[in-house]
């Protein structure tokens, strides 16, 4: 993968902070990207999707099996 200019001076400056730095940032990114899928009306961020309901699996419903 190759990296433009202004993205390795990105990556070098993230490289360059301490642990809670890197934390903050990448919380805030991750906020960030959040807020953005709400204001498009998106349900959900780029590259996801949602899930049907989620239906009962019939063997964690059923009683415990006993082997020998």
């Amino acid at each position: 993968m190759e990296l433009n200019l202004e993205e390795q001076t990105l990556i070098a400056a993230f490289r360059n902070l301490d642990e809670p730095g890197k934390k903050e940032l990448l919380r805030h990114a991750s906020q960030q990207r959040k807020t953005e899928a709400e204001h498009a009306g998106l349900l959900f961020a780029a590259g996801q999707c949602g899930l049907d309901g989620v239906k009962p699996r019939p063997e964690s419903v059923a009683e415990p099996i006993f082997t020998e």
